[in-house]
Order: C-alpha cells, then structure tokens, then sequence
C-alpha cells in the first residue's frame, strides 16, 4: 500500500499537541506501508522557523520521500478583518497556497498512491473534486474545527473576538460540510467527533484516537510530598494555543486561590509560547526536550481547559507516566474518563479545590485513591500507545483501499 500523506504543518518541532499526533501517525504509517510526505514547511503566521526536508527525514527514515513547500505570505490580522466582510474562513485562507496544491499532484504522477491521506481541514483544499478516482481520499481532522471557535467564542472577552471567532465557526462549518462530502473518508480523534461529522456529511468515518508512546507500568502509587513539601502541580502545553493559555489564566486566578485555601501548591508550566503577562505562582520552564523529569517531580497534573476541540494528548501522557490526572470535564473530553475512577473531575473552582484537597490527604496519608487513579489510569493509557493506534489505522486504510479496488465502479 502506498500513502501520500499531506501536512498542513510540519511533524517537527515535537511541542504541540498537532505535530505531535502528525509525527507519530507518519512514523506508524511509514511502518507498515510506503509513505511520501508532502507539507508546509511551518505554520502560517506562526513565527516558527522553516523545517527542512532533511530534518524530517532524519527523524522519520522510514518515510519514502519528503517535499516540503513554504505557505502563503499570511497577515493574521488582515484576514480577519477581511472575514468580517467576506464571511470567508480566514484560517483556511492562511493555509491556502497553490504551492502545496503542486507539489500534491506532482506527488500523485510520481508516487501513484493508493491513498491520500489529508492531516487537516486546512489541507483540504488541495483535493482535486474533479479527477479523484485513481486513490482513496482521506480527510483527517485533528479537531472540529467550528466546535473549537463557537467555544472561543464563548470564553473570550472582548466583543470584537467573540463576533470574529463566531464568524469563523459558521465559515469553518460549511467548509468541514463541504470537505466531508468530498472526500472518501474521514478520520476523527473521538468517538464524539466522529458522530459530529457524520452528521455533517461524512458517509464514512472512523475514530483514531490521540496517543502515546509506549512506557512502563507504575512500580507504585505515584510521589507522596515530602513533610512540608507543597503539593507540585504541572501543566503542559503551548502557550500559543489559545485555549491553553485562557484555562492556565482561569484556573490561576480563580482555581488556585481556592486551592490554596486547603492546600499549599506550587504550579510549573512546561511548553513553548508567549509567557505574558505573568501569572502570580507559576514557574515557567519553557520547552524541553524530556517530560520525564518533570513529570517525576509533579505531584499531579492538571488540565484545566474551558475551550477546545478533539483530544487532549496531554491527558493520556499524565495517566501513562503514573501521575494523578485533575481536569475539568472539557480537559478530558473524547477520552472515556470517570472521576474518582481514572482522574480527579470538576469544572467549578470549588470542586477543583476539593479534589486537590483529596489528592493530597491521599498521598500524604491513605494512599489508596491516589493509588487507584494511578493503576486505572496507567490501565487505560496502555490501550493508547502509539503502535496498537498505527496497526489499527494500517488495517483499516488496507480495507479502505481494497475495497475501492474491488468495487463495480
């Protein structure tokens, strides 16, 4: 079977929670099939800088070629103001360059793929609704995208963003009704969004959920604090993702202080992004390269996010390292979590505050809820690796494409 997998981004730099999932079903894939990659070489208007083609390579050898092209010339701010007008989506027109569209029908001469498998919404443009008949086209989407706006809309504060964010979730519904009706397939990161999408057109769907790479079982119940020791709390993500950075801001300002009212804590916060302005008793750390000292020195992880779309890889990284999971319900949406069972849930500030205060009776006293949330979760994790998600996406693009080999038209 071979794959012309198409990027809306890059697979490099491993910091996000997008470029993550891309890596890994590109390393999966290439396993398993012949994979060419075709991709923007940064995201619009990121400030990120080019990622070359040898990168890639380097990091996934087992791809069978790498083109990368540079996106458009993208004025953030001109093009919202432009969408205000048009009522056009102003994201997909930072993504939109006649460059990526090339370089895919380059790909499909020369590479003749069985399968064109499509990382984004925003990628979805280069399908050409005329002439797709020689391959199975997959549309992949990492979130639902309008989900994701209608929910910005609703946390942001000013009039202005909240008109422009519901502006875009209207033009990016049409575009995901338009997308899913073109293409041959669709692949959703939760059961959830998979019913979302077929309702909005999808005729057939599949949910590949977001993972992680395999590590080993929890010798134990996770790190009690040592006497006097506050209780360590992580977040990790990219600060320049929006949602991120709104749920660290909120659950500063009105979580924490509840907390602390019980609990002596301490936030550190690991992932890329803006750290302005600075919140009041957070240690930022930035990126780095290894979770795993900063996971061994948390107590519990929090996620506690009140916009967003798809799955959170973040979540399913905390339950496989062994570290007690505190979220809102949204933090551990698309994931089938219970609190008290898998992770600690509420979306209150008092109800974040009584589950911190238990957690920490827990670790520091009776150790069997703390011990529980951490062998439930490291159970569920274990069905999330990165290798059985791979084999099950493998097989199912096989049927996909014999299928269509074999079908009368």
């Amino acid at each position: 079977m071979k794959i012309l997998f198409v990027g809306a981004h890059p697979p490099l730099p491993l910091d996000n929670g997008g470029r993550l999932r891309t890596f890994h079903l590109l390393d999966e894939l290439s396993q398993r099939a012949e994979v060419a990659l075709v991709t923007l070489d940064r995201e619009p208007a990121s400030g990120m800088r080019p990622c070359p083609a040898e990168a890639i390579e380097m990091a996934l050898p087992a791809l069978r070629a790498v083109h990368v092209v540079p996106p458009p010339q993208a004025r953030k701010r001109a093009r919202q103001l432009t969408s205000l007008a048009t009522r056009r989506s102003y994201t997909e027109a930072m993504y939109r360059t006649p460059t990526l569209v090339s370089a895919v029908r380059t790909g499909m001469e020369r590479f003749e793929p069985d399968l064109v498998h499509c990382e984004s919404l925003f990628g979805a443009y280069v399908h050409p609704s005329e002439s797709a008949a020689e391959a199975t086209w997959v549309l992949a989407l990492q979130n639902d995208e309008a989900l994701l706006k209608e929910r910005m809309a609703a946390t942001a504060g000013e009039w202005l963003r909240r008109t422009l964010y519901r502006r875009e979730a209207q033009a990016l519904g049409e575009l995901q009704r338009r997308y899913l009706a073109t293409f041959d397939h669709c692949v959703a990161v939760s059961d959830t969004e998979r019913a979302r999408f077929e309702a909005q057109g999808a005729e057939s769907a599949t949910t590949v959920p977001n993972g992680v790479a395999p590590l080993p079982e929890p010798d134990g119940p996770p790190r009690a604090p040592e006497a006097g020791e506050p209780l360590r709390l992580l977040f990790v993500g990219s600060l320049n993702y929006e949602p991120n950075a709104q749920g660290l801001e909120w659950f500063v300002h009105e979580v924490a202080p509840r907390v602390r009212e019980r609990v002596r804590i301490e936030i550190e916060v690991v992932g890329p992004g803006r750290r302005g302005p600075e919140l009041p008793g957070v240690n930022y750390i930035g990126r780095v390269d290894d979770l795993g000292p900063v996971y061994g020195r948390a107590h519990a992880a929090v996620v506690p996010l009140r916009a967003g779309a798809g799955s959170r890889l973040k979540v399913v990284e905390a339950l496989a390292r062994g570290v007690p999971l505190v979220s809102t319900t949204l933090g551990v949406e698309g994931y089938d979590l219970r609190d008290g069972e898998h992770a600690l849930i509420a979306d209150d500030p008092v109800g974040l505050a009584e589950r911190f205060a238990l957690l920490d009776a827990s670790l520091r006293g009776d150790r069997r809820l703390a011990g529980s949330l951490v062998a439930a979760g490291y159970a569920f994790a274990r069905e999330l690796f990165w290798p059985r998600i791979g084999e099950g996406l493998a097989a199912t693009y096989s049927d996909w494409v014999e299928a269509r080999a074999t079908s009368p038209s």
